[in-house]
């Protein structure tokens, strides 16, 4: 797959290719998020054979078949929300409110309520565990999403799990369901965010891992942490991997490869730091 954007919102240029693991790396408001609801809008709308008005400034190309719709994790919180989002989204249905929610967020709640498919063996499935001490769940019966956590008698609510926690559970749930499978697309919007350096490192090897069997991932960060992890995990684990940098220019942002020159990433995410040694 491959998207061109050109004068769209903050986005002066972009040409990214997505083949097997992408990341974009850059600081806040440099367009990172913007491309990742791009590419989840257009690889929707080519499934669902929908033509909606489209920019004359965003290109979209597909290579190979696409089969499964994608998947977009930003925030944690959705997890906490999940029975209010799905039932306003039903309600709203049902009785034609004026309110809706942004596609991403209405795709991953029809995602995350499939029944389970899996068993608990599955490897990918037991190492979150093991990291997790526990395991997070949808539960069909009370339409909801709970944490077990070992050791522990009752479940626990999602306001009362932390939120790096929950970061592994949307990949626990997908993992078990199903819905992660060869041919899958998955965009994750900065999930370093609510991570602890050492689980970044862990949450970079299990996107490696899952590239290995067959799903593209798109990776927007501002953590040198995750990046360099997705560097070393990408190259021992010898998947197709490329890097981009979006930099602001003029206010306007320019989003450029830098798979063979990944210093560039590292010395702007390095700037703050700089600034504190030299105060």
């Amino acid at each position: 797959m491959r998207l061109k954007i050109k004068d769209f919102l903050i986005i002066k240029s972009a040409d990214i290719q997505f083949e097997g693991l992408t990341v974009i790396a850059g600081e806040n408001d440099t367009g990172k998020s913007t491309v990742g609801k791009i590419l989840f809008s257009e690889i929707r709308n080519a499934l669902l054979k929908t033509s909606p008005e489209k920019a004359n400034n965003i290109e979209f190309s597909i290579e190979d078949e696409i089969t499964h719709f994608p998947i977009f994790i930003d925030s944690p919180d959705f997890l906490s929300k999940f029975n209010y989002l799905k039932n306003t989204m039903v309600l709203s249905q049902q009785y034609q409110l004026n309110f809706s929610l942004p596609n991403e967020v209405g795709d991953l709640i029809l995602r995350i309520s499939q029944p389970s498919k899996l068993t608990r063996h599955n490897d990918n499935f037991q190492l979150i565990k093991k990291l997790i001490k526990g395991e997070v769940y949808y539960d069909s019966l009370a339409d909801n999403i709970f944490y077990k956590k070992d050791g522990l008698k009752t479940k626990l609510d999602m306001y009362q799990t932390a939120n790096g926690i929950k970061m592994f559970g949307f990949l626990q749930i997908l993992i078990q369901n199903g819905t992660l499978k060869n041919g899958s697309t998955l965009i994750f919007d900065e999930p370093e965010v609510h991570l602890h350096p050492s689980w970044q490192l862990e949450y970079a090897k299990m996107i490696c891992s899952m590239v290995t069997e067959g799903i593209k991932v798109l990776v927007n960060s501002h953590s040198p942490y995750m990046i360099e992890a997705l560097e070393l995990y990408s190259k021992k684990e010898n998947i197709n991997t490329n890097f981009y940098l979006a930099n602001k220019v003029n206010e306007a942002s320019i989003i450029e490869e830098v798979s063979n020159n990944l210093e560039r990433i590292y010395n702007k995410l390095a700037e703050p730091i700089t600034r504190l040694e030299e105060l």
